[in-house]
């Protein structure tokens, strides 16, 4: 395998990972679901974690690099890894209104995974921005 290949895909991992927890989650038909009221909100709780923890782990694979390259480096992979986010929670939406039994896509989810994509952006930026902070 080509070296810089063999890079990527041992970098993606994490992103990837949590990109299929994800998936088997949003797939899951609505009978498997439990039941919470909606006031609680644990459901845009729920999607807020998942989408900060998945932008996050997408960065975390490309965290030595991320210290070791200047800071437009760092700019073009915090605002890519927002826009695959952003565009990963809107396909999920999508996915559970057209192809999910029992289960709706909803523009509020979205916005839910859109806050928590910043958010795990956000922290991973302010942890790993400079370099001691690898070991």
């Amino acid at each position: 395998m080509i070296p810089s290949l063999k890079r990527f895909t041992r970098n993606c991992y994490p992103g990837v990972l949590c990109a299929a927890v994800i998936l088997l989650l949003t797939g899951l038909p609505g009978s498997c679901i439990p039941k919470v009221k909606p006031a609680l909100g644990l459901d845009k709780i729920a999607h807020l974690l998942m989408y900060a923890g998945f932008a996050y782990a997408t960065l975390w694979g490309y965290r030595e690099s991320f210290q070791q390259k200047g800071s437009r480096y760092r700019r073009k992979a915090c605002w890519l890894t927002l826009l695959i986010s952003i565009v990963f929670g809107a396909l999920t939406e999508i996915m559970q209104e057209t192809m999910i039994p029992g289960r709706v896509g909803s523009v509020y989810d979205w916005i839910a995974d859109l806050i928590g994509s910043i958010m795990g952006v956000v922290l991973f930026y302010f942890f790993f921005r400079n370099r001691n902070n690898l070991h």
